[in-house]
Formats: C-alpha cells, structure tokens, sequence
C-alpha cells in the first residue's frame, strides 16, 4: 500500500518520538512505508529512574539501548542517534563549526535515506524546550540545503550520495484540547489529521521501553487522551485552507 514511500523524523532527545508521531510512525510502517528516525542526543541530562545498585553503564548507553527497543515497537527501519549534548543544543548554533557539522549530519541522512516526508518540531518546541526549538530551526535549514548540490559536496562525493530534496515538512502540533489540558504555547496550525485507530496504544508500548524515563509518563497520558484516535501535523509552506489526512497525501 506504501511501498516505496519514505517518512523521516528528526528529534532531539529518545522518547521524543513517543509524543507526537509515534502511532503515525507504526501504522504507516505496518502500511508499507520506510520510516527513520533520527535522534540528536543520547538523552544524557536526563534523569535514570529505577537505577540499579552497581550499575555502572552511562545514561547515554542506556537510553540508545532503549531507544532502539523504542524504536522497534514503532516499525523503525533506520535508525540514528547522534551524541550532541543533551540540554545545550543552543550552545551548539553559537560555535560556527559545529553548527555546520550539526547541519552536516542531518543533511547526510536525509541524503542517505531519501525521505519524500520530514516530521520535527515546531518552532516553539511544543512546550518551549531549548533543544525542540533548535531541531526545528536546523531540520528546516537542512532539508533545503540537502538538495543543493553545492551543499557538504565533498562530504556527498567521498559517501557517493547525491543530493536529495524532501517534498513535504511537517511540524507535530497539538489540538485545543491538547493545548489546554496540558497547558502549551500557541502552536502550529493544523493542516493534517493522521487517523490512528488500531496504533494508539503503539506509543504506550514505545515509551514503556524507556524505563529510564518514567517521570514523563503521567504527561504522555494526558497527551494520548487528548488526541484521540487522530495525531495532528502542520504542513510548513501551506497554502491556506488546506486539509489533509495523510503525509503522502500528493506524492
């Protein structure tokens, strides 16, 4: 039903995925799709809930363990995680050169796996998250510099991929009842409604795998109820009035 459409999503921190898109993710995978995913930190300021007594592992070893476990509820084909530094993204945009490598990695996968279809952030980062907001701006930029051939060229000669453009970006959003209930900026405008009757509880099954992070749970809850059987997209770039119910719609 799918075959050979691509989705990509692009987070900054694991369990991100579980929010907005995750059932998105699961059915359109089920359907057919190729979807990656594509996480910028290994979630390393976060806290480590139910630590055991002489575990020494590092947080970031754990949480990219759990969030291929994740990742894997959700239909992931491709998976990568990056090691920026969790809770200091903006640190990243001052410093030239690692802004452009930054840049650089998210344009290489784009490249690399070709999506027709990009989700991220909304500029105000759902709930003003430093880090969401970040993603957002540099997707944005990279998905119109992955199609520049002119572009991280060397970078493309020596790995042998060419450019590629994405046909659609969407922004996650959140509904009214979203916005109140749990008590979010001004968000995006919804263009899309994505149905996921049969996937809603694929996002539950998905965070429980991030056993570190179980604070987050009480809010994912609230934020399942609140959407219903339908998870919400903003179309960037879309002509006003448009409604849709699929990402591929037009493709």
């Amino acid at each position: 039903m799918r075959d050979g459409q691509r989705l990509m999503v692009v987070m900054p921190h694991p369990d991100d995925e579980c929010f907005g898109c995750a059932s998105t993710m699961a059915r359109y995978s089920v359907e057919g799709a190729s979807v990656s995913l594509v996480t910028m930190t290994r979630g390393g300021a976060g806290l480590w809930n139910g630590r055991a007594p002489g575990d020494l592992r590092a947080l970031t070893d754990v949480r990219a363990l759990e969030l291929r476990d994740a990742a894997g509820e959700l239909g992931v084909r491709f998976l990568e995680i990056f090691d920026y530094p969790d809770g200091a993204l903006e640190r990243v945009e001052e410093v030239e050169a690692v802004r452009l490598r930054f840049l650089g990695d998210i344009v290489r996968v784009l490249r690399s796996h070709r999506p027709q279809v990009v989700v991220t952030f909304g500029p105000e980062g759902t709930y003003g998250h430093p880090d969401h907001k970040v993603v957002s701006r540099m997707t944005v930029q990279a998905c119109a510099l992955a199609g520049d051939a002119t572009a991280y060229e060397l970078e493309a000669l020596a790995l042998g991929i060419a450019p590629w453009s994405p046909t659609k970006l969407y922004f996650q959003t959140a509904t009214t009842m979203a916005v109140e209930s749990l008590k979010l900026p001004a968000q995006p405008p919804i263009t899309t409604r994505v149905r996921i009757k049969g996937f809603e509880d694929a996002k539950l099954r998905a965070f429980a795998r991030h056993r570190t992070q179980t604070q987050e749970w009480e809010a994912l809850q609230k934020f399942v109820a609140s959407q219903g059987d339908t998870e919400v997209f903003s179309l960037v770039g879309a002509p006003d009035g448009l409604t849709e119910d699929d990402l591929f719609h037009g493709i």
